[in-house]
This record gives C-alpha cells, sequence and structure tokens, in this order.
C-alpha cells in the first residue's frame, strides 16, 4: 500500500482510561510478559508518549486507545469505563474537520427493556452543558425524540464530549429519525441544537475496524520496507512509532503526524507541506532539502539536520532549534519568535520577514544568513549579527545595510 486513504476528515475522538482500567492494564502488561512500557510502545509501533499518557490516565485517541487495550487483551470499553455492559460508544463523523473532542463515562444513565427484539442503536449529539442534563430533561428529550421517527425509540445513555445520546429503537424508526435530522427536520431537543447523528451498528463497527488495521499495516510497511518517495498524502500516522524510519522523498503533505516519533527519521527531500505535526518528536530526524512549511507547535527539533529545508511561513514558536543546522534552509516569514537558535548553523539561510521577537540568537553562526522585514531585531542586534557576516535586506535591491562600519 502506498497511497493512502485512511485519512478521511474525522473528529477525533479521545479517551481516557479509568483507574479500574488502569489497574487492569498494568497487570496485563506484567502477565503478558512485556519489560516495560517502552518495550511496549515499540512492540505496537505506538509513541511512546502515547502509551505514557494512557497509563497516566490522560485522554488520547480513542484508535489508539483500541490498539493498546487489544495488545493487552482487555475489552477497551471496560477499560474507559464505561457503565453499561456491553456498550460501546462510538465516535461520529464529520466531513470538514480534525477537531479533537474529549469524552468522558458519564455516570447518569437509563437502560430500558426493548418493545421489538431486533433493534440498533445510534448517537445523537447535541450542542449544549452536559451538567445541565437532568432525570427531567432525559424525560423531555425522549418525549420530543417520540415526536418524529415512532414509538420504539428509548434513550439509553446520555454521555459528554457535547452532549451524546445513546438511544436504541427499530430499524425502520432508528432511520426514519437520521432521515429526518439529515434533511433539516429535526433541528433541536427541548432547546438543545442537533449537531449530527451517527448510526452505530456492526458494519460501521467492521469499517471503522478495518481503517483501523489499514492505518497500523501501513505503518509497520513504513518501518519494515523502506521505499523512497513513498505516497503518504493525507495519510493518517497520528500517534505512530516512526523513528528511524526511511522516508527519503516521501510524499507527507498534509499527513497526520501529530504526537508520532520521527526519532533519527530519514526525511531528506520529503514533502511535509501542510502536514499536521503538532506534538511530533523530530530529534535527530533527518531533514535536508525537505520541504516543512507547516505548523509546528509544541514540535521536538533537537540536533535535527534541517540543511536546505523549506521552513517558510512554518509555526516555529518557542521551538528549541539550538545546534540545529539550518544551514541554507528557507525560513523566510515563519514565526521564531522565542525560539531558542543558540548555537545553530544559519549560514545561507534565509531569515527574510521571519518573526525572530525573544529569539535567542546567541553564538549562531549567521555568515551569508539573509535577514529583512523582521519583527524582534533591535539595531544593537542588527549590528551584531551584521557583524557576524549576516546580509540585512529591508527593502527589495537595497544592500546597503550589510555594510560594515570602519
Amino acid at each position: 500500500m502506498t497511497d493512502s486513504s485512511l485519512a478521511r476528515k474525522k473528529k477525533k475522538i479521545t479517551y481516557t482510561a479509568c483507574t479500574q482500567g488502569i489497574e487492569r492494564a498494568e497487570n496485563a502488561l506484567k502477565r503478558l510478559g512485556f519489560e516495560s512500557k517502552s518495550n511496549f510502545a515499540e512492540s505496537q509501533l505506538l509513541s511512546r508518549s502515547t502509551v505514557t499518557k494512557f497509563f497516566q490516565c490522560q485522554p488520547i485517541q480513542l484508535d489508539s486507545f483500541k490498539r493498546i487495550c487489544k495488545a493487552l487483551t482487555l475489552n477497551w470499553g471496560e477499560v474507559a469505563g464505561i457503565i453499561e455492559e456491553g456498550l460501546e460508544r462510538n465516535n461520529y463523523s464529520s466531513p470538514d474537520t480534525d477537531e479533537v473532542v474529549q469524552v468522558q463515562a458519564v455516570h447518569r444513565q437509563v437502560t430500558v427493556v426493548d418493545k421489538q427484539s431486533k433493534k440498533i442503536k445510534a448517537v445523537i449529539v447535541l450542542e449544549g452543558d452536559i451538567n445541565s442534563v437532568n432525570s427531567d430533561l432525559k424525560v423531555s428529550l425522549e418525549l420530543a425524540l417520540l415526536t418524529y421517527p415512532g414509538d420504539t425509540i428509548k434513550i439509553t445513555d446520555i454521555q459528554a464530549g457535547s452532549i451524546r445520546l445513546i438511544v436504541e429503537g427499530s430499524q425502520e424508526d432508528i432511520e426514519r429519525l437520521v432521515s429526518r435530522i439529515q434533511l433539516g427536520e429535526l433541528t433541536e431537543l427541548s432547546g438543545f441544537p442537533v449537531e449530527d447523528i451517527q448510526v452505530l451498528n456492526q458494519s460501521l463497527d467492521d469499517e471503522e475496524n478495518d481503517e483501523l488495521n489499514d492505518k497500523w499495516h501501513l505503518v509497520q510497511q513504513i518501518v519494515n520496507h523502506p521505499v523512497r518517495g513513498r505516497k503518504l498524502r493525507n495519510a493518517d500516522l497520528s500517534d505512530a512509532d516512526l523513528s528511524h524510519a526511511h522516508l527519503i522523498g516521501a510524499d507527507l503533505s498534509r499527513a497526520n503526524l501529530s504526537h508520532a516519533h520521527l526519532i533519527g527519521a530519514d526525511l531528506i527531500g520529503a514533502n511535509l507541506i501542510g502536514a499536521n505535526l503538532i506534538g511530533a518528536n523530530l530529534s535527530r530526524a533527518y531533514l535536508l532539502d525537505a520541504h516543512l512549511n507547516s505548523v509546528l507547535i509544541d514540535v521536538k527539533l533537537i540536533d535535527v539536520k534541517l540543511s536546505g529545508a523549506n521552513l517558510s511561513d512554518a509555526n516555529l514558536s518557542g521551538a528549541d532549534l539550538s545546534d540545529t543546522n539550518l544551514r541554507d534552509a528557507n525560513l523566510s516569514d515563519a514565526n521564531l519568535s522565542d525560539a531558542n537558535l543558540s548555537d545553530a548553523n544559519l549560514s545561507d539561510a534565509n531569515l527574510s520577514g521571519a518573526n525572530l521577537s525573544d529569539a535567542n540568537l546567541s553564538r549562531a553562526n549567521v555568515k551569508n544568513a539573509r535577514f529583512g522585514n523582521n519583527q524582534g531585531i533591535s539595531e544593537p542586534i542588527k549590528r551584531d549579527l551584521i557583524q557576524k557576516g549576516a546580509i540585512f535586506e529591508d527593502s527589495p535591491g537595497d544592500r546597503s545595510s550589510i555594510l560594515l562600519p570602519h
């Protein structure tokens, strides 16, 4: 598999393990013979930071949550603290967003006896505060639902993440409910705007599982079978451990690499334009001649080789780029405010238009580095940089500012 159809835009649902779930997970680690959590993460091609968050009861993406639980032979719903036995909360889709929605178990549910043996579930997402939902409001919501599709609809659970109503009913009534919401005939319930509805049935579960299997199969292929110029545009590689992966010339444009580990990865000539690198670890990665004008938030760039990389328009605010090789890199219009560039090699780099407010340029090699129209460069700093060989062009064709006083 070289091209990826994995990155259908979805709301990224995050789940948090409950205390009892973590106890079971810790016991499972020992029972299965994993020497450490790092060893476990490596075995599952998961980034160590993702596994650490899981065991620290911090929210992680649903697909990573399920992968961890599956590897530990645990039921993910029980680990997440879902109350009703056998009920799994599924994420709902949205075609135009990668918004992260954190979901927590809510101990407020009513289980009912079904009128028909054949039933299916759906989740209705309402805009509102979960804390405002009391037993009286649940009854009014249920009555409002009965007005529309039919008399088999029952609310079986109310969950956080906006307000998520888990409902059950006959296939005919659920389909009628979905149709009315999609056609705009049902836009609110008891004053709460309806955001979305998603049917939760076995076929959709199978589809989701197939998609997740495809994601981790792709990760395994990348790690085990080096291919130059791999086509990974829009691929979902979030939370993956791609340390030391061979990604020379790879097309990773608009790929989701959030919280992925790319430690020591070979990304020479890779296209990372528009990639999601939030929380990614690129320590000691090779990014020579890479195209990286992406949003870089909380990215670890320790001892990274970025010679010749295209980082124009990149958000590198607060980044630690100390000792980084940025020779001949394009950093024009990049946000480098509060960045640590001490001892960095910026020779021949283009920093015109870059925001350098509060940036640390101490001991940086700026020979033939081009500056101009920069925020945060005072006259004393400018003179110091010029003395070290920097070129300032504050207007097109104007090189007069590079002249040193005799």
